[in-house]
């Protein structure tokens, strides 16, 4: 059993890395048709920037993006103090991301969680923080290794019902433009990034060695007792017999 154990140890401990990043950078741009559909001239409306955050046709830039995320697996959160403002419909849109959040979980989901306030297309008034107001998918992205850092690209992002209730216009699970993701860093800590990632599938076999071990450890220790209460059974029935 001490063995069984010092297997599933080994198997769970995994030492951990000392790449991070504290700096990043971003193109998104943000959702192309919305962004046609404002300079029409049904809308007759704009965007513009605040802050961290730039435009550069097509895409909301920023490379002022601070934080602190560990690479090996990606884990953490990178924001920038900055804004996009959305207006149209001779002033009935008009509505302001602020306060841009990407926090990325096991290297598997990115999470963009911002502030928002104004009015939206249906003229309703919002004002709310910490919206979580869409997912991305890193596994589905391409990533990068370079002498600058690391780059994760087309990220799909995906609205979320927090997102669609702030925002209006679109409904949960809307598709939103792909966001590009850079991380300032070193080569050698972008190669441990994209290994940790590309050995992260491969981790579910270990943990599934790890479950199967400790059912043998229990199923073991329940064998055993159950031997040792038969013994004692058999030999109190013998000394009665006696």
């Amino acid at each position: 059993m001490l063995a069984a154990l010092a297997l599933t140890a080994s198997l769970v401990a995994a030492p951990a890395s000392a790449c991070v990043a504290t700096e990043g950078g971003f193109d998104w741009g943000f959702k192309e048709s919305f962004r046609a559909y404002l300079s029409g001239s049904i809308a007759n409306g704009a965007w513009t920037t605040e802050g961290g955050i730039g435009y550069e046709t097509p895409v909301f830039t920023t490379d002022a993006l601070e934080g602190d995320l560990a690479l090996a697996p990606l884990s953490g959160e990178l924001a920038v103090d900055g804004a996009m403002r959305f207006t149209g419909h001779e002033g009935i849109l008009d509505t302001t991301i602020s306060n841009v959040r990407l926090g990325l979980v096991d290297g598997q989901r990115l999470e963009l969680v911002v502030d928002l306030r104004g009015t939206t297309q249906e003229f309703v008034e919002v004002d709310t923080a910490d919206v979580l107001f869409a997912t991305g998918d890193l596994a589905a992205a391409a990533w990068t290794a370079g002498d600058d850092g690391l780059l994760i690209a087309g990220i799909p992002l995906t609205l979320t019902e927090q997102g669609a209730e702030a925002f209006g216009t679109y409904p949960a699970g809307e598709a939103l433009d792909p966001l590009d993701l850079r991380l300032t860093t070193t080569a050698d800590c972008a190669e441990q990034a994209i290994a940790a990632r590309q050995s992260g599938a491969g981790m579910l076999a270990p943990l599934l060695i790890v479950g199967v071990v400790l059912i043998g450890v229990a199923a073991s220790v329940v064998v055993h007792l159950r031997l040792r209460a038969a013994k004692r059974r058999s030999h109190t029935v013998n000394i009665q017999d006696e």
